[in-house]
């Protein structure tokens, strides 16, 4: 049954609530008969009804009274964005499969859902050959016809987030932060991109909303709950990435990882997964076959050649034997002049002057004195 204009308004107000869970809103809104009857309750009521403590029903009750929704509606129409609630035809279908879908969804951008979508997640601190990995895979699913979903946030996020778009894919970006906030603040520029160009930007939280420590795991339920597939590139067993990936699971969904060197922090989480019965994802074509069948019409399934793998597409400028022998070090993971110097048995000006040419062609890059591909 669709929801009355008054129960969207109550939504909106019960969505304010610091702690607010969706079974719990959903349940109550049973016992008594939608939300704008559940935001009637008194505390005592809610307490009883609702088992939660009192003090809980009273600060969820203050919070929600609190909340203008009509304020939040005029501030996301000003933005170019939408607020759409659980149970309606425009809300995404898959977050709606998941055991805590949010209750409601601030959504910025080109508000469509249709496409089967991929979770590309990540460290914000990668190593060169995660960038890279990450960027080529997301160029190559989007040129298939996935939506990349992310979480914005620095590092992997960002990366796959900018490659989507340079690929001239859909890339969707949920946010632990209210849609008129950005966090971290230097992406607040792709943000506008990721909306401008077909892609969205989404929220669960009030329009103004500030980050807040728990709302990045609750943020990531979201991400896998968006998506058909999750892939961890790279992640230490702290990172944020391996709770996406728990998530996934949870709700029945596929999870691959990104195999990494065994002696770098960044691939410790991928390369546990794996252990564990993660698939192993090399290429493109390795996360769509994961995909369930029914997701697969209308894939240009093409454009993810296993042959590919992780390696980087070949420069289309021209290359002398020595910047090719010195580009294959670089490939290899990432090299110094001296590792040069001594896999090559070169003289030291010979290995520079291959280097250097790489650098001015803008095939490769030098960061604290390793050189990597450029992305």
């Amino acid at each position: 049954m669709p929801l009355s204009e008054n129960d969207k308004l109550a939504r909106i107000r019960a969505n304010s609530f610091t702690w607010l869970r969706t079974d719990w809103l959903l349940r109550m809104e049973s016992v008594c008969g939608g939300a704008q009857a559940v935001l009637g309750r008194s505390a005592r009521e809610l307490s009883a009804e609702g088992g939660i403590s009192e003090e809980t029903a009273a600060q969820f009750l203050r919070e929600s009274s609190s909340c203008d929704p009509e304020s939040e509606l005029k501030k996301s129409s000003a933005a170019g964005a939408r607020i759409i609630f659980l149970g309606e035809p425009d809300y995404p279908g898959a977050l709606s499969e998941i055991p805590d879908p949010p209750v409601l969804l601030y959504v910025q951008g080109s508000a469509d859902f249709s496409k089967p979508a991929a979770a590309l997640v990540g460290t914000r601190l990668p190593t060169a050959y995660g960038r890279r990995v990450a960027a080529r895979l997301a160029r190559d699913l989007a040129g298939c016809g996935l939506a990349i979903a992310s979480g914005l946030a620095r590092g992997i996020d960002s990366v796959v987030h900018e490659a989507a778009l340079e690929a001239g894919g859909v890339t969707w970006a949920v946010i632990g932060t209210g849609l008129g906030r950005c966090y971290p603040s230097e992406n607040r520029e792709l943000a506008r991109d990721i909306a401008a160009k077909g892609g969205l930007v989404i929220s669960e939280y009030p329009f103004d909303r500030g980050p807040m420590r728990h709302h990045f795991p609750r943020r990531n339920r979201i991400i896998a709950g968006l998506s058909q597939a999750t892939a961890v590139i790279e992640a230490p067993i702290t990172s944020g990435a391996l709770i996406t990936a728990k998530l996934a699971l949870e709700q029945g969904r596929e999870v691959l990882a990104v195999p990494g060197p065994v002696d770098v922090p960044q691939s410790e989480g991928p390369n546990m997964l794996i252990k564990e019965g993660a698939g192993i994802l090399r290429a493109a074509s390795d996360l769509l076959d994961a995909l369930p069948s029914k997701y697969m019409f209308g894939l240009a399934r093409d454009a993810a050649s296993p042959a590919q793998g992780l390696r980087p597409a070949p420069p289309s400028v021209p290359l002398g034997e020595d910047e090719k022998a010195a580009l294959a070090l670089v490939d290899a993971g990432g090299v110094t002049l001296d590792g040069v110097v001594e896999r090559l048995g070169w003289p030291v000006p010979r290995a520079a002057a291959a280097l250097f040419e790489l650098e001015t062609k803008t095939i490769i890059t030098c960061l604290v004195g390793v050189y990597s591909r450029k992305l």
